[in-house]
């Protein structure tokens, strides 16, 4: 009777192991299809009962210009799609801390929108280099003429053209660009030697390398103080709001007013997004975009009058001489011969352009 009771036994424990068994398999059946659905939903867009929740990545702070046009976008979207499309807006680089990461994330549809500086997109849109020249534009209202206008429709649509899987929806304002460094110049001689952080940008790094100074890339925007403080870099050139929002000016603290640049940002999305959308969305966030411009522009000079206001306290504003820039605009000259051959037309046509 013992015996025939512990084989009731041992049967018993058999059936309990393969019910443990088949109840783990389930389980990481269930696991296993619930990380697949994340993936998939975050690639192309997560589903929200009918709707769709897309992602923005921004790099910079909650209340930066950029940051809250992307949030005004968001906005105009989700309103006009009857709520059937949000846009999430991840801004401080919750979702790339890196903008050339973000692009990169484009164009294999793994994110839907991403406001990047247009410098990085230069290595895959040609014409767009012609943007960046230094000391291309008068002034900002030639410059903001340029961007918003027929002619800054033309590098937005160059953008699709490449069929690089990104998809230009508007420009943004990002000021004009100069140099910030530890030391004091007046002068382009005195840039001689020294290592400067600039974007991934051809037209910066060859006018650089005319100044007989070497650009550094691969340096984020939020660790350039870092860099500039442990001497990794002698300096690096930007826009003054972001100068003051990033805390730079206490690791640099001159800011040498160069104006060499104006480096617009651009809201991206997606070529993959866009192929998975009817054409009737396409254009509604097309037209959203678009609408922001004008609002970005707005909250830009609001920043950067603040911005300035606060550097001309906290930092050493050098302002220079007509005869010390002229110095700094001859080392131009040569940046400009690479592009002149295939994009001299549409050169001219910028320096022309009357506001």
């Amino acid at each position: 009777m013992d015996i025939e009771k512990s084989e009731n036994e041992k049967k018993l424990e058999k059936t309990n192991k393969r019910k443990c068994l088949l109840c783990v398999a389930a389980i990481f059946i269930v696991l296993f299809t619930s990380v697949l659905a994340f993936l998939v939903f975050h690639k192309s867009g997560k589903k929200a009962g009918e709707g769709i929740v897309l992602r923005l990545s921004e790099v910079h702070s909650d209340e930066y210009p950029t940051s809250l046009a992307d949030k005004e976008f968001s906005r105009l979207v989700y309103e006009r799609s009857g709520g059937r499309i949000k846009v999430e807006v991840y801004t401080d680089g919750r979702l790339f801390s890196d903008e050339p990461d973000a692009l990169a994330a484009l164009q294999a549809g793994e994110l839907d929108f991403a406001r990047i500086s247009s410098a990085p997109i230069c290595k895959f849109v040609p014409m767009l280099n012609v943007v960046n020249l230094p000391f291309l534009y008068r002034d900002d209202a030639h410059f903001l003429n340029v961007i918003t206008g027929p002619i800054g429709q033309i590098f937005l649509d160059s953008i699709e053209k490449e069929n690089v899987g990104i998809v230009g929806l508007c420009f943004y304002d990002s000021g004009s660009r100069s140099l910030y460094m530890k030391k004091e110049i007046h002068s382009v001689e005195e840039l001689e030697g020294m290592k400067i952080r600039i974007q991934v940008s051809p037209t910066m790094n060859d006018y650089l390398l005319s100044c007989n100074a070497t650009g550094i890339i691969g340096i984020a925007t939020h660790e350039v103080y870092d860099k500039i403080l442990n001497g990794i870099v002698d300096g690096a050139e930007n826009n003054i709001p972001t100068y003051q929002t990033m805390g730079d000016y206490l690791a640099a603290p001159y800011y040498i007013k160069t104006n060499h640049a104006r480096v617009p940002d651009i809201l991206v999305a997606s070529s993959s997004l866009f192929e998975k959308l009817p054409e009737s969305d396409v254009e509604l966030i097309k037209e959203c975009a678009m609408e922001t411009e004008l609002f970005q522009i707005k909250r830009w000079a609001e920043k950067e009058e603040k911005s300035a206001e606060i550097i001309s306290k906290a930092a050493n504003v050098v302002e220079l001489t007509d005869e010390e820039l002229s110095g700094f605009r001859e080392k131009a000259k040569g940046v400009y011969k690479q592009y002149e051959a295939e994009f001299g037309d549409l050169i001219e046509r910028i320096k022309n352009e009357e506001p």
